[in-house]
């Protein structure tokens, strides 16, 4: 795989929207650190190099369907539009694979990491292989989000947690956007990614960064939540730090 090439071909494609409206601008950059977390994450789980590449140019298209979503919708909500579905479209029913790579025998997992990085957990049937990928690129996207959250979102826990996503952040359950109330559960949710990476190579290269410590660091607490806040961020750190994982990378 050319990764030049493929840089080009995103740059390309991403040339049909206006890079000076801020939320185009947003996803152009996250894209880019998000496939350089994925080819980081993928040598140091000490795959070859073409699995190296092969996991940058997922990291390249995972957003692919954001750019068409803020153009029609001015949102990141997929209630509106799914965007790992629609980029999946592009990619694959419009043809764009094509452009970053002829080869196709590479389709079914790029199209499989794609349409789950943004899933509550990957939907489709996939076998170990498969599963890899996605694990990367579901692991690489979180690392950036955090970075996103403290850059371009205003983070407060101000009002009171409802006490579902509290019970949930409590058993390291992922937390589902229908028990989402109020902004401080939507921050609450943000931190609770924490407990949803597949790989403690994944959470080391995010303790290098600094981007968790940099997102929780810049979250405003009111008075009477800073008792449940300090809870929950000693929580948070002892998963970053020990390197709690959901899973562990089965061989291929």
């Amino acid at each position: 795989m050319n990764c030049t090439k493929i840089k080009e071909v995103f740059d390309n494609y991403v040339s049909n929207f206006n890079l000076e409206e801020e939320k185009i601008q947003l996803k152009y950059y996250h894209t880019f650190e998000v496939a350089d977390n994925c080819r980081e994450i993928a040598k140091r789980l000490k795959l070859e190099s073409s699995d190296q590449d092969l996991a940058y140019l997922i990291g390249i298209c995972h957003d692919i369907g954001r750019f068409k979503q803020v153009k029609e919708f001015n949102t990141f909500k997929d209630n509106e539009m799914d965007h790992a579905d629609y980029g999946v479209k592009v990619l694959f029913e419009d043809g764009l694979i094509r452009k970053f790579i002829t080869d196709p025998s590479y389709d079914e997992i790029i199209k499989k990491a794609v349409r789950n990085h943004n899933k509550f957990a990957i939907v489709d049937e996939v076998n170990d292989r498969e599963r890899l990928f996605c694990n990367i690129i579901r692991d690489a996207d979180k690392i950036d989000i955090f970075r996103v959250k403290r850059v371009y979102f205003n983070n407060e826990i101000e009002d009171i947690p409802s006490k579902k996503v509290i019970a949930d952040f409590e058993k390291h359950k992922p937390i589902l956007l229908k028990d989402v109330k109020n902004k401080s559960d939507a921050v609450i949710c943000n931190m609770g990614f924490i407990f949803d990476f597949n790989f403690k190579e994944s959470l080391q290269l995010l303790k290098e960064l600094g981007n968790y410590s940099e997102f929780v660091n810049c979250i405003k607490v009111s008075d009477e939540n800073k008792d449940i806040f300090n809870k929950l961020k000693k929580e948070t750190y002892m998963a970053l730090n020990e390197g709690c994982v959901k899973c562990v990378r089965k061989k291929i």
